[in-house]
C-alpha cells in the first residue's frame, strides 16, 4: 500500500487493539497513512500508537461494535479503506449461545456495512477465517472453490458476512476484499488467551509450565508468521486481480506435536505435556490450498514455522522489533 499521497488516504481499523490489529496498525503506520482505530472500551496500545496520535496521525474511538459509534466517520471525507477485523467469538468458545453470538457479529456487522454505504465507504476488507470456514467435508486442503459448511457458530458467522459483503456489492457497489486466514502467531497475540496454539506453547514453554493439547496431537493446521499475514492482507486490500476471496496461509500442514517439536529444537529443551480429550470443534486437517494468492502475489508465508518460533521468542524476551 505504498505510493505517494498516503496522507490523503483514509483507513479505518475495526478491532485494531486485538493481535491482527496491533500488527497492521503497526505497519499502516510505518508507511505514514493517517488511520482512525476502533476497538472496545479499554483496549490497549503499543507505545507508538500513543506517540502518532500525539502527532495528530491517529483518531483512536472506542465502544461496542454492536452499538452506533457516532462521529467514527466525522471529519474524515471519503473514507478509502475499512478493515473488519472483529469478532466477539472464537471457534473454540462458539456455538455456547448462537442467537446472541449472530447478533453480536452478523447483524452487527450489517448495521456496520449500512453505515459504509451512507458514508461512501470505499472499500471493506474483512478478515474471515480460513481455518473454520470450510468445516470437515473436505480432503484436507480447502480451496476458494469450494463449498464450505462450517461446524462452529463462528464459521457460519464468518461465512454469513462473506456472502452479505458480496450482497452490498450487488445492491450498492460497495468494493470489498475477503481474507481467509489460516491461524496467524507473533507478537501480541496474548500467551494466556483461548487462541494461539504457537504463541501459547511458546510462551508456556519459556515460563517452564506445562503445555495442554487436546487429543493426541495429531491435529493438522496451516500456520503464518504475523508479518507475512499481513503483508499478504495488504496485497489483497490493494489488488484483486478479478478476484475478492483470497485463502491466505503457509500452504502447509503441521500437526500439533510438531509445533511442540520446533519449540523443543529452538529452545533446546521439551516442554512438558498434558494430553487432554479432544474438542469436538477441532476439525482434523484444517490447510489452506494458497495458489490463488500466489498466482497473482507471489509467495505467501516467507517464514518458517521454526523461524516464526525463534521470533516469537525474542519478542518475549524483550526484542519488540522482530
Amino acid at each position: 500500500m505504498q505510493g505517494a499521497g498516503v496522507e490523503n488516504k483514509r483507513i479505518i481499523i475495526l478491532g485494531a487493539a486485538g493481535f491482527i490489529g496491533k500488527n497492521l496498525t503497526a505497519r499502516l503506520l510505518q508507511e505514514g497513512y493517517p488511520l482512525t482505530l476502533f476497538d472496545r472500551p479499554g483496549g490497549s496500545y503499543p507505545a507508538a500508537v500513543g506517540q502518532a496520535a500525539a502527532r495528530g496521525q491517529v483518531c483512536l474511538a472506542e465502544g461496542n461494535f454492536g452499538d452506533p459509534v457516532p462521529g467514527l466517520f466525522d471529519g474524515l471525507g471519503e473514507v478509502d479503506c475499512v478493515y473488519h477485523l472483529i469478532s466477539t467469538t472464537c471457534p473454540s468458545n462458539s456455538n455456547r449461545d448462537v442467537a446472541r453470538e449472530m447478533e453480536e457479529n452478523l447483524v452487527a456487522t450489517i448495521r456496520f456495512l449500512d453505515a459504509c454505504v451512507e458514508n461512501r465507504v470505499k472499500k471493506v476488507v474483512f478478515l474471515s477465517s480460513g481455518g473454520t470456514v470450510y468445516g470437515k467435508l473436505h480432503t484436507g486442503i480447502c480451496r476458494e472453490e469450494e463449498e464450505a459448511f462450517p461446524i462452529t457458530s463462528y464459521g457460519v458467522q464468518k461465512l454469513a458476512i462473506e456472502k452479505v459483503l458480496y450482497l452490498y456489492h450487488e445492491m450498492y457497489g460497495l468494493e470489498y476484499r475477503i481474507v481467509r486466514l489460516s491461524n496467524p502467531y507473533g507478537p501480541y497475540q496474548r500467551p494466556d488467551g483461548v487462541q494461539g496454539v504457537v504463541s501459547t506453547f511458546t510462551y508456556r514453554a519459556l515460563q517452564g509450565l506445562p503445555i495442554a493439547v487436546y487429543g493426541d496431537g495429531s491435529v493438522v493446521r496451516d500456520y503464518i508468521y504475523i508479518a507475512d499475514a499481513v503483508e499478504g492482507i495488504l496485497k489483497i486490500a490493494d489488488g484483486g486481480k478479478g478476484h475478492c476471496l483470497y485463502n491466505l496461509g503457509s500452504g502447509r500442514g503441521a500437526t500439533v506435536l510438531d509445533v511442540i517439536d520446533g519449540i523443543t529444537r529452538v529452545l533446546g529443551k521439551k516442554p512438558e505435556v498434558t494430553f487432554l480429550p479432544g474438542r469436538p470443534v477441532d476439525v482434523p486437517v484444517n490447510v489452506l490450498d494458497v495458489t490463488r494468492f500466489e498466482k497473482d502475489f507471489g509467495t505467501a508465508a516467507k517464514v518458517s514455522l521454526e523461524e516464526g518460533i525463534e521470533k516469537l521468542v525474542r519478542f518475549y524476551q524483550g526484542e519488540e522489533n522482530v
